[in-house]
């Protein structure tokens, strides 16, 4: 076998070159237009970075044929990309920075007083604690002509929580790093969205990559691109049709538990559902089937009279089964993982080798990390006891969601609930304190906070990605860490440029009111905690039991369809909105295989790739076109 590659010094340069201005457009799109370029575990910009490389590579090969990129450096920038593309977006800027101001501003008799959690949070933590000072002020009512942007006043919260984050994706990727051999070399998970770039960048670096050569490709990514070209002329252009992708069903049932089927979401998304075809049939099966089940649930509850919220029944039941299946996995891999921290310890201290040489870096990485996140906390104020707690869930929490994502290939998803929101209500706001409820709120608005995307997931994709290719673990990591640190940094300059040069009533739909929305959740945490009834209680039991139950099923039977990777994807708007989508690329997979075979299977794979390029592409010009000439998203997410 090959020794594997390091890379070269000129892709991490032209990564790194490339991931500062996706961050600063990222920032820019998400707060101003609340356009997403680093969307999902595929991400739309990066796509359409990969389909740029691949093309000038191309160009250049035909006129000097040893010019260009390799397909190792052209997967190691994708890689780099995959790893940092959601930080300028729903995993970091869009909260971090408005947040911290909003709680501030908002901290008022009316929406949440003073006296609730400011007054006593660490002043080193906000720009500052008086919502009449500029800093706060000028974000939300504008900078007054003759003044400027408040740079100063960011200075210190930026030099506090920097080494924060940076600690947090840190600790994220030496996990994916410790997992990594386990997920890739011994159970050999999928990782369907990885088939994307490594199929369209060519191994025969003479030629262009099999897929684009099938005309079946380019039929779709023209059908794709062109609904999308329509919808988006149309936005300026109101008399041009349009086709509307994102239907409701309407109401079909008057009174009665029936209703629960009445306006169900049946969007259309062309790149999920190529996705889908690119899954295990059985995966795709439990995704829809779940999110189905989900509704007969809700509609006998309904018929027998149960009346209480049925999201919060739903969500416990979500919280169960993640335990479950989060203990599931680190019980199935305690001997791996046993392995992995005492070769990795070894290994540093000189008196051993390690399974993967990774773990060298990776598993004293992660106990580092850990620590340094915990010191931190303390160091502002937070019980280093709700620190160990909130972070160690965060790791169990991450490594579902990331086995979801890389079993079953959702092209967004996070957890339905919010971590820190979950341990309020199990433990009590009351037992934890309001000064540990504030700083684990701002804490978790890197990552927790994302109702889009983890960063787990992201890395993993990335070291898989770097397998492919036979670059070196140990450069992937490198490689991608250097894009999270250049991503961060750049989102500082790029986001408070942006919110102070237009203000928050300026900004997009959903950046316009989320600092509100944080404040009124913090504040409502506080005045007016919930008590954990013994409904809930037993929805924890009965999801925990339910995940248990489908993973000894799926153990002791090949056979046995529903996958309990399905069952705790089941709620969230990412399944309410996908689940159409993913039931008809299933169908079509399985159509394809029942009646024409396996071949033929593979050989509509062009198609898939096709509707997700095409999709992802065009997007990405649209979001460009709107830094230029303004407009609405042409999607909403």
């Amino acid at each position: 076998m090959p020794e594997p590659s390091r890379g070269s010094p000129r892709a991490l340069l032209l990564g790194l070159i490339i991931a500062a201005a996706f961050s600063v457009a990222g920032s820019f799109s998400v707060l101003l237009r609340y356009e997403i370029i680093g969307t999902g575990y595929l991400p739309r910009g990066a796509v359409t970075v990969l389909l740029a490389l691949v093309s000038i590579t191309w160009l250049m090969r035909r006129l000097a044929r040893k010019t260009g990129l390799r397909r190792k450096e052209t997967l190691l920038i994708f890689g780099m990309l995959m790893a940092m593309g959601a930080v300028p977006g729903q995993e970091f800027s869009q909260h971090v920075y408005l947040n911290q101001i909003g709680i501030v501003y908002y901290a008022t008799p009316d929406i949440a007083k003073p006296s609730l959690y400011l007054d006593d949070l660490n002043p080193h933590l906000v720009p500052s604690k008086d919502r009449d000072d500029p800093v706060v002020r000028y974000a939300f009512e504008g900078v007054p002509p003759g003044a400027s942007i408040p740079w100063g006043k960011w200075i210190v919260p930026l030099l506090v929580w920097t080494p924060f984050w940076f600690a947090l994706y840190w600790v994220i990727l030496c996990f994916a790093g410790v997992m990594a051999h386990r997920w890739e070399d011994q159970e050999k998970v999928l990782f369907p969205l990885t088939a994307v770039p490594a199929e369209l960048v060519a191994r025969d670096e003479h030629r262009v990559a099999a897929p684009f050569r099938n005309r079946m490709l380019w039929v779709c990514f023209t059908g794709a691109t062109g609904i999308y070209i329509l919808k988006g002329l149309h936005t300026y252009y109101p008399g041009l049709p349009d086709i509307n992708l994102q239907r409701v069903g309407g109401v079909i049932f008057g009174e009665g538990p029936a209703r629960v089927f009445n306006n169900l979401p049946l969007h259309v998304y062309p790149e999920m559902i190529g996705i889908s075809y690119l899954l295990s049939a059985e995966v795709g099966f439990s995704l829809w089937f779940s999110y189905w089940l989900r509704l007969l649930e809700t509609f006998g509850r309904e018929a027998v009279g149960l009346q209480t919220n049925h999201w919060d029944f739903f969500a416990y039941q979500t919280v169960g089964g993640y335990a479950v299946l989060g203990l599931a996995l680190l019980w199935s891999a305690r001997r791996y993982l046993a392995s992995a921290f005492g070769g990795g310890f070894r290994g540093l201290l000189g008196r051993g080798t390690a399974e993967d040489p990774l773990h060298i870096l990776a598993a004293p990485g992660l106990v580092g990390g850990m620590v340094f996140l915990w010191w931190w906390c303390a160091k502002v104020g937070l019980s280093l006891t709700w620190a160990v707690v909130m972070y160690l869930s965060f790791l169990v929490v991450s490594l579902v969601v990331a086995r979801v994502i890389c079993e079953a290939g959702m092209f967004i998803y996070s957890s339905p609930f919010r971590l820190n929101e979950v341990i309020f209500d199990l433990a009590g706001v009351k037992q934890i304190g309001a000064r540990n409820v504030a700083l684990m709120t701002m804490a978790s608005w890197a990552q927790i906070r994302s109702t889009a995307t983890v960063n787990l997931t992201a890395v993993l994709q990335g070291f898989k990605l770097g397998s492919l290719a036979d670059i070196d673990r140990r450069r992937m990591f490198w490689a991608m860490y250097g894009a999270i640190v250049v991503a961060i940094l750049c989102s500082h300059v790029s986001s408070i440029y942006t919110i102070y040069t237009w203000s928050v009533p300026k900004l997009g739909w959903w950046p316009q009111g989320s600092s509100l929305g944080a404040t009124n959740t913090l504040a409502r945490k506080l005045q007016s905690p919930i008590e954990m009834s013994l409904g809930n209680w037993a929805a924890i039991g009965v999801g925990g039991a339910t995940t248990l139950l489908l993973v000894a099923m799926r153990q002791r039977f090949l056979w046995w369809p529903w996958h309990p990777l399905g069952f705790v994807a089941w709620l969230g708007w990412p399944i309410d909105r996908y689940w159409l989508s993913i039931f008809i690329g299933w169908l079509w997979k399985v159509a394809v295989i029942r009646l024409a075979g396996y071949k033929s299977f593979s050989a509509y794979r062009p198609m898939a790739f096709g509707l997700i390029l095409g999709i992802c592409f065009i997007l990405t010009v649209w979001l460009a076109v709107h830094m230029v000439v303004p407009g609405p998203p042409v999607l909403i997410e």
